[in-house]
């Protein structure tokens, strides 16, 4: 978050500059959420083969909502 209102706040740089480092501040949150959304992808894909290869079917397993 500091990262996008970094630049919106700082009066003694131009409206362009601010517009400018605003725009590459957004660039980079997109690129950290896609990077975060495809290890979270390679994880769990991980995690399921790992899983099959131990003899356990993720797809198979009784559901239990209510646990705790």
């Amino acid at each position: 978050m500091v990262e996008v209102l970094a630049p919106q706040l700082d009066g003694s740089r131009s409206r362009t500059e601010r517009k400018r480092r605003l725009l590459k501040a957004a660039a980079k949150v997109a690129y950290w959420q896609r990077a975060a959304a495809k290890a979270a992808r390679c994880h769990r894909t991980r995690r399921l083969r790992r899983l099959r290869a131990l003899g356990i079917r993720v797809s198979r397993l009784q559901k239990c909502f209510r646990c705790k």
